[in-house]
């Protein structure tokens, strides 16, 4: 499967996506990204699974750089950048 939502940031073979529900954490494979992690809650929650899933803990930092606390703050936010509503 390969991943079509929003690339919104990359370190080195990672990368943090959003399709509008969740934030995906992704890996490189070839020439394409592929979804490794789902989580909708908290960027707690979603460093936790980098550490799981083996991502280094600078690339994890600048990963999770100026991420609000929350997917549902995240989400009302690029929704207004959007003109949309969340």
């Amino acid at each position: 499967m390969v991943m079509t939502g929003l690339v919104f940031t990359t370190a080195g073979d990672w990368a943090l996506a959003s399709d509008g529900i969740q934030w995906m954490l992704m890996r490189r494979r070839g020439d394409a990204w592929r979804p490794i992690s789902s989580v909708r809650s908290t960027r707690d929650v979603l460093a936790r699974c980098m550490r799981e899933k083996g991502v280094e803990a600078a690339d994890a930092r600048y990963l999770l750089f100026g991420l609000p606390d929350t997917f549902g703050q995240f989400n009302a936010l690029h929704a207004a950048s959007r003109g949309a509503t969340a």
